[in-house]
């Protein structure tokens, strides 16, 4: 009996070898795994697992400096534009070729620059490291007003610009046309005089220092809702527009804004539930809300600039570029107000509200 046991045993020892070894080099798996997820392995204490840094591109430099590209080089030959571009801002706009620039402190930059002998008017054509090619056209006035229409792709004017520095971009428009479109939106007649060839390079830095101004800024504050302007929305909106005329001696008391809004809901009715939602878009407008007040609330509501290019002239453009351009005159109030409402894309309207109140008209953007 015992000899017959033997070889049973042996088998089961063999067999519990097998299970323990697996056991062993699973566990072993497990433990170098997580030696690795941690940072950590024999013979390395405290070693670290780095990650690659994202690639993001450089920031553009807080100057520029422009070089004449040297005499052989031309970067421009291929392009598509450059025939078209060349041959109407010498024949349709007069320019006089000042020459090629490379831009020092972002390879692979190219400006071909032009200026009119007689008017305040630069053309440059630029090429990108993307071998990306566009036309701007440039005038200065003697406020200090620069003002630019470009061919640029939209992707390449999403930028912020300060004040006064307005840019309308028209996509791929051919040089000829675009000509024509910024004599349109340069119309005023307090221009600087022409730039001399040997002024462009310092006429271009500086003016590219205004613009990246504007990029490094602090964010301003938000403004103080206690001040009170010519249009605001009711109490439960999303912002106080702030004109820049001064407010009414008999603006409203929040009581009678209250009142107010008793009677927009009367004359409008708007389920509970959906009140606050129709707040948030819900303006007034008193009959001697100036431009400036309107201005600052059909930017902010329409997501469209308002700009005003020169006295008495307003531009309204959405991200494509210019849309329309506006002068108010001596209108004010509801007349203004619808003025420049027309003048908005379909999708971006102000619908007027069937609201009688002597001295004041009632307008909202958010349909419930």
């Amino acid at each position: 009996m015992p000899e017959t046991e033997a070889p049973n045993i042996a088998g089961s020892l063999i067999l519990l070898g097998i299970l323990l070894f697996i056991v062993y080099r699973i566990l072993l798996a497990i433990n170098n795994q997580n030696q690795y997820e941690s940072g950590t392995s024999e013979g390395s204490e405290g070693a670290t697992i780095f990650k690659m840094p994202e690639r993001r591109a450089p920031a553009p430099p807080a100057q520029v400096t422009l070089a004449p590209v040297p005499a052989g080089e031309d970067h421009f030959a291929e392009l598509p534009i450059i025939d078209e571009a060349h041959t109407s801002l010498i024949d349709r706009g007069g320019l006089k070729l000042i020459g090629d620039f490379f831009v020092q402190e972002m390879p692979g930059y190219y400006l071909r620059a032009y200026t009119h002998p007689e008017h305040s008017l630069i053309g440059i054509i630029y090429r990108d490291p993307s071998d990306r090619s566009w036309v701007n056209l440039i005038t200065e006035y003697q406020d200090g007003r620069i003002i630019t229409t470009s061919s640029a792709d939209e992707a390449l004017t999403q930028a912020k610009r300060p004040k006064g520095m307005p840019l309308f971009n028209h996509p791929g428009m051919q040089t000829e046309q675009l000509l024509r479109r910024h004599k349109l939106e340069t119309r005023g007649q307090e221009k600087t005089g022409h730039v001399l060839p040997e002024n462009f390079t310092q006429f271009f830095a500086s003016n590219y220092i205004k613009l990246r101004s504007v990029t490094q800024e602090t964010p301003p504050p938000l403004p103080d809702t206690k001040q009170e302007g010519k249009i605001l929305t009711f109490p439960g909106g999303t912002q106080t527009p702030q004109g820049q005329e001064p407010a009414d001696a008999d603006m409203p008391d929040a009581s009678q804004l209250r009142a107010w809004l008793d009677a927009v809901y009367k004359a409008v009715p708007v389920p509970q539930e959906k009140r606050e939602q129709f707040k948030r878009g819900l303006v007034w407008v008193l009959d001697s809300s100036g431009m400036n007040a309107i201005a600052e609330t059909v930017s902010k509501y329409a997501s469209v600039s308002v700009d005003e290019v020169e006295k008495g002239r307003w531009v309204i453009r959405t991200e494509a570029g210019a849309e329309d351009i506006i002068s108010p005159g001596n209108l004010k109030g509801v007349e203004l107000f619808e003025k420049v409402n027309a003048s908005l894309p379909a999708s971006k309207r102000f619908s007027k509200l069937p609201v009688k109140i002597k001295g004041v008209a009632f307008y909202n953007q958010i349909k419930v």
